[in-house]
């Protein structure tokens, strides 16, 4: 009868760790993390989309530095190009709307047309060439299958990929820390691997 229960047990121990593991927690940290600091620096072999624009919507006041192995093609561009220049193309908007207001009402419009279109043309040039400022992305020779994040007070290591997948739904490991002396040695080790 003991046997029979401790079985018992143990199965719903089991069903209740896979109950559990299925929606994963471990985003809520390392996006804390990111939300949180003045500099970031990031070792994940692979990046995705959903956290390139994480990384965009958040890199305002900060510097992100990013060494990825395999980041994912529109990942890549979106943090090597930037995301998209929406104040530009608001002022074109304004200013095209401004023309139509103008020619309505019967009123000299080439001086505004021409700024108009001087505008979309900016728009169209920061569009294929904007870079963020804040964010620096380093592709190494060799694959880099290291995982960690460091903030400016707590460091993240571990399995999981900064990914959705990685965060979101796999069964992954992760160990913080906020030990100072353990975080300076995470810094170290992550210039030395950029250095490569």
């Amino acid at each position: 009868m003991l046997i029979y229960f401790e079985k018992l047990i143990a199965s719903f121990l089991f069903l209740l760790i896979i109950f559990l593991s299925m929606e994963q927690k471990q985003y809520k940290h390392v996006e804390k993390l990111i939300r949180r600091s003045k500099n970031v620096f990031i070792v994940s072999p692979y990046i995705d989309e959903y956290y390139a624009k994480f990384l965009l919507r958040h890199a305002r006041n900060k510097k992100i530095y990013i060494i990825s192995s395999s980041p994912d093609e529109k990942a890549k561009k979106l943090l090597t190009k930037g995301g998209f220049p929406t104040l530009t193309l608001l002022l074109s908007i304004i200013m095209f709307l401004f023309y139509c207001l103008l020619r309505l009402a019967g009123l000299s419009y080439m001086f505004i047309l021409i700024i108009g279109f001087l505008l979309f043309a900016l728009f169209i040039v920061r569009l294929s060439t904007k870079k963020p400022k804040s964010i620096r992305l380093k592709i190494p020779k060799e694959f880099i299958h290291a995982k960690f994040y460091i903030g400016d007070y707590e460091a993240i290591t571990g399995s999981a990929n900064l990914t959705y997948r990685g965060m979101h739904k796999n069964i992954e490991h992760l160990e913080i820390r906020n030990d100072p002396d353990y975080i300076k040695k995470l810094k170290t080790e992550f210039w030395r691997m950029w250095n490569i």
